[in-house]
Formats: structure tokens, sequence, C-alpha cells
């Protein structure tokens, strides 16, 4: 009876306080369990939130990666759409893992980028086949804006799924599609596995749906997963468990806090070496709002403009502005965003924000690009609602309700629920410019460029 292990992380997100004590069981594990070990990351790995994926663009985390010796790893929407088409082409330069990509294609080629294949088969030392094919959320609306195209989940496995088995005795998915799409797919395909993630979930004991058994190592690497699979003679797989284990009852070593502190500390350093300007006085959060409604309406060429003051986290002290204040400030990943909406939608979009304005100004906001603390309040540039009759104006004049407005704002309120009058007007999203770098901009143009 042969035994094959499965290792997998996943949605790590920068959070690297848990990486030396995962790195530390991957290694025992891959070097004493008796039997083969493979081992799998199933994306969003980098986050921008930390200072050094932020001066690295994800390059010192594909280093550590490297020390973790995975077999493969497929992406997320972070490093997918937290990158721009040329830091993701770039990214897995120096990757010593393979990275399995197979749904999204490249732009105008429409072929796999070169750094990624549909799927690989890995053979154990008895010679059982392992096929591993690896895909990510299709954000259809935001990838093509990136230069990608994202494939039908469906489609794309009713293309690689039947050659995969043909070549292989087991089937492994690595799914950044999140735990719905994973107990679909296990109803509807041969799959022996689907190791999951982009929900964020946790499978404290895998869970079984029609054979295939799906495993998940919850967010921010506070998990790590296993997956056991036994065979026999004939390749064939006799029994499958799974398992997560929870970070906190990992080993423990002197140097991991030392070690933790090491990489923020290096990514402190490169980013306060990118000075920006030089501020004349500290910036208090809701000045920096003030500032992002001038910001955003000069670079859409937009004169209204909303945002909410919990975008911003920390003061801009004033003197030598870097790209680090920026972050501790602005970690989100949110781009630059016009609303097209006619006037009867203008109106319904503050009477929104004013049912949920109370509710919204200390809410602990959590994803759709947030890294803050509260959403806050909405703040507005030339666009306002007289309080005593309710009329709506914009740049001083009353809205009409079938004209078409623009609005200059931020994807963010697009992906969150709280304004449903902006989940289907036409948008013009620039995923290639995140807030901080707007507002590092718009600085610099404002106060001069730093000595």
């Amino acid at each position: 009876m042969e035994k094959i292990r499965l290792l997998h992380t996943n949605d790590l997100h920068s959070h690297l306080e848990n990486w030396p004590h995962i790195v530390r069981f991957l290694h025992q594990e891959q070097d004493q369990f008796a039997g083969e070990v493979f081992t799998f990351d199933i994306g969003d790995a980098i986050d921008r939130l930390h200072p050094m994926t932020e001066a690295s663009l994800g390059q010192d985390n594909i280093q550590l990666m490297n020390e973790a010796h995975y077999q493969a790893v497929t992406i997320g929407n972070n490093e997918g759409l937290g990158l721009n088409h040329e830091q993701l082409n770039v990214l897995y330069e120096h990757a010593n893992f393979d990275v399995l990509l197979a749904n999204l294609l490249e732009k105008p080629e429409m072929q796999l980028p070169k750094w990624a294949k549909p799927y690989a088969v890995y053979q154990s030392q008895v010679g059982t086949k392992v096929g591993v094919i690896g895909m990510t959320a299709p954000y259809g609306l935001t990838y093509p804006l990136m230069g990608w195209q994202p494939e039908d989940v469906d489609q794309t496995l009713d293309k690689y799924l039947p050659e995969l088995r043909q070549e292989s005795d087991v089937v492994v998915l690595l799914s950044h599609l999140g735990l719905p799409t994973d107990r679909r797919l296990a109803q509807k395909y041969d799959l022996d596995v689907i190791l999951g993630a982009h929900t964020h979930h946790v499978l404290p004991e895998g869970e079984m749906v029609a054979g295939t058994i799906l495993g998940a190592a919850g967010r921010y690497g506070d998990h790590v997963g296993v997956v056991d699979l036994e065979l026999n003679d004939q390749h064939q797989v006799q029994a499958k468990s799974a398992r997560a284990i929870p970070a906190v009852k990992l080993p423990v070593e002197s140097h991991d806090l030392e070690e933790v502190r090491d990489w923020l500390t290096l990514g402190k350093r490169q980013l306060r070496r990118q000075v920006v300007t030089h501020l004349p006085a500290a910036l208090q959060p809701d000045q920096q709002a003030q500032d992002a409604l001038a910001a955003l309406s000069e670079f859409l060429q937009v004169s209204a403009a909303m945002v909410s003051t919990g975008m911003f986290v920390e003061t801009l002290p004033a003197g030598p502005l870097s790209r680090y204040e920026l972050l501790e400030s602005m970690p989100h990943s949110v781009n630059p965003t016009t609303f097209t909406l006619t006037g009867a939608q203008l109106k319904t979009l503050l009477a929104e924000i004013r049912e949920s304005q109370s509710e919204l100004l200390d809410y602990p906001m959590k994803g759709s690009g947030f890294r803050g603390r509260i959403f806050g309040r909405m703040v507005f540039k030339d666009l306002h609602q007289d309080p005593a009759s309710g009329q709506v104006y914009y740049q001083g004049k009353a809205v009409s309700d079938q004209e078409n407005y623009q609005l200059a704002a931020l994807d963010h309120y697009k992906w969150i629920s709280f304004f449903p009058v902006l989940n289907d007007v036409p948008v013009e999203i620039h995923l290639d410019l995140q807030l901080r770098e707007l507002m590092a901009d718009y600085y610099q143009q404002k106060y001069g460029p730093a000595d």
C-alpha cells in the first residue's frame, strides 16, 4: 500500500507571522514522512499591504516560497490583479516551482502566459502519476483591463481533464475558486482531490463530496493543510483523508519572531528610500480624503468625486514623504474608477449612502481590496443634496433624471453590497494604478519632487 501526502497553503496575503513555523513543518514532513510528499500553494500568497511585498512587488515573497520546496502553485486575484501586466509577467522568473494556471490567457495572443502551464504530472517513487491542474477566480470584468482573458471554469476542465485523467492515476485541482465552486465541481467532475482557496474557508477534517476530498487551510497562514491518500499496487486510490492544522500548534523557535521582524524592517527600509516629496505640514486622514477628491477628479478628468474617509488610516507627517508612509496610510488594493450614472441613479446612490452612513461610520470593513480599519464617512466634491428640497446638484446645477453624469471614485464601492445602484452602472477602472500611487503623484505635483 503506497502512501501519498499532499501539503498545501493558501491565501497567505503576505501575512508572514507564521511563515517560519509553516516552512519548518513543511520541511519536516517532506523529509520524514514515510511515503511520497507533494507541496502546493493555492494562490494569494502575496499582498502589497506588507512593506516587503510592496517594495519588491512580490519578488521577495517568491524567494521565501522557494525555500518551502513547493512542487507547484496557482495564482490568486492578488497576484493577478494586484500587480500590473508587466509585474505579473516577471513575478515568477526566479521561482523553483511550477505555476499551474489553466484558465487565464494573455491578450492579444490568447495563449497561456510563458510563466505558466495548465497542468503537470508528477510521479512518485513507485510510479504513481499525480496530475495537478490549477485555476484561479475568473474575474471577467477586471482581468481584460489588465491584458488577461479569464476562461470559463467548466469549459477549462472540459478541455483539459480528459487528457489529464488519461495521463494520471490521481487528479488534483488547485482551486483558487472558492468553496461553493469547489463543491459544485466535485459533484460534476472526476477529481480525486480539490485543494481550495479564495473564500478563506477552513475545512478542519476536509469534506467529502461525491467521492472527491476537499481540503482548505483558511487564510493568513493560520492553518496548514494535509491530505493523505492510500493507493494499492495498481496505483488506485483506496482511502482519502484531510485535515487543517492550526499554526498555533506548530513548534516555535526563539529566532522566529526576529525573522518576521527582519522581513518587515527590510521592506520599510526599501520603501523609506523612495521619497516622493516633502510635506510642509502633517496631513490628517480627513485632509487626505479631501486631497483624494482633488486627485481623483484631476486624474480621471471628472469634476464630481467621492471617497470614504476610512481609506486613509494614518497621519502623513510633515517632512519627507516616502512610499512607506503612503503604504501605511493607504494599504488598500483599490483603483481609480469612473462611474457613469443617470441623474435618477445619482439620487438613488445618495439615498443609499445617507441610509447606511451611520452604520458605516465605524463599520469594521474587510475585503474587496480594503485593508484599513473602518469604512468611515463618505465625502464629496461637486456633488451634494439639498437637505430641505432633496434636490441633487452636480457642479452646482440640479441634475436631470434622464441625463448621464460621471463620478470619480474607487472600484471598491462597486464590489461591496452597501450601494447596489453601483453594481450595474458603466465603469472605467484604472487597475494599473492603486490609490497610494495616485496620491504619490498628486502630492509630488502639488509640493514638488523630492531633492
